[in-house]
């Protein structure tokens, strides 16, 4: 019960101080939380915030990133995608060298244990169009798989089969992390000074070579994403390429989008059961990827071509 009362009166003291709420928005994972409670002198597990988790949503609920309603015409209902150069845009380019210090490989990573878990018949599922009749099933087999699997937390990330990937989040444990996470943080009130309005982390995603994450749709977190994808190498000319594929959740068609270093993109998650963006990530590639996610308001394209 002490316990309990001490987490919510740590969930308290961030209500009353920005500077807390700002860093709360760079926090992705129970284990960054966690690490963020030893900063300011709270100890607690997992467990024991599962549990006063309830308590703080009936007494106070959470403060939500700001939607701002869009006037731009730029955007149309249309176009599911908006990718950009991170280096054509002035006031992105002015952030990159703070990307390139998130671009980490933890030494609590074994790597040898992560390439044990590749499956290429999952990695051809990537092919296969939600729309088709065999996807569901197919579907349902591997989450299915996943959570009937023995393994408990804590757990690597990529020993689910739809995520062959590495969530950098997760990793807290290893001699870089604080800086990572200032870094993270820096970002965050860069962004939020651009934006004007509040934007939130919602991945920090390192795709060793042969990774991948299968198709989902993010639904249960709806709105803008804005994604800083980079690589520690590139081969234009290869037969393996990277790609971000999606299906149009209008016509039903495939659409691939072929990466390369330094870019920016924007994307919808919608919740409406027939808008449903459904997409995939690819690196099959022998170089490294890192992928940085953010929760935007509506404007976002007002504000970043304002000038």
């Amino acid at each position: 019960m002490m316990l309990k009362q001490a987490i919510l009166e740590f969930h308290k003291k961030i209500s009353k101080s920005e500077e807390m709420q700002q860093q709360i928005r760079a926090i992705t994972t129970y284990q960054e939380l966690i690490k963020f409670g030893e900063r300011y002198g709270y100890s607690f597990t997992k467990e024991d915030i599962r549990n006063a988790s309830s308590s703080i949503n009936e007494n106070e609920p959470e403060v939500p990133v700001r939607q701002a309603v869009s006037s731009s015409s730029k955007i149309s209902q249309q176009k599911y995608h908006h990718e950009f150069k991170c280096l054509d845009i002035p006031e992105l380019a002015k952030i990159a060298p703070e990307f390139d210090k998130l671009k980490i490989k933890p030494s609590t990573v074994d790597i040898n244990h992560f390439d044990s878990y590749f499956r290429k018949d999952d990695f051809n599922f990537l092919s296969l169009s939600p729309a088709a009749q065999e996807f569901n099933s197919r579907h349902h087999e591997i989450v299915t798989s996943e959570s009937s699997s023995a393994v408990l937390e804590p757990y690597p990330e990529y020993t689910k089969r739809s995520f062959h990937l590495i969530n950098l989040d997760l990793h807290v444990d290893h001699l870089v992390y604080e800086q990572y996470f200032l870094t993270k943080l820096k970002i965050i009130k860069y962004l939020e000074n651009l934006f004007e309005t509040e934007v939130r982390f919602s991945g920090s995603l390192w795709y060793p070579p042969n990774s991948y994450r299968l198709w989902h749709t993010n639904e249960t977190q709806p709105g803008w994403r804005m994604y800083w994808i980079d690589y520690d190498g590139f081969e234009q000319d290869t037969r393996d390429r990277p790609f971000f594929r999606y299906m149009n959740p209008e016509t039903k068609e495939l659409v691939t989008l072929e990466e390369q270093s330094k870019i920016v993109r924007f994307f919808r998650v919608e919740n409406d059961a027939n808008k449903l963006f459904w997409h995939c990530i690819a690196n099959p590639t022998k170089f490294n990827r890192w992928s940085f996610g953010f929760v935007v308001s509506n404007n976002w394209m007002d504000k970043l071509f304002c000038g």
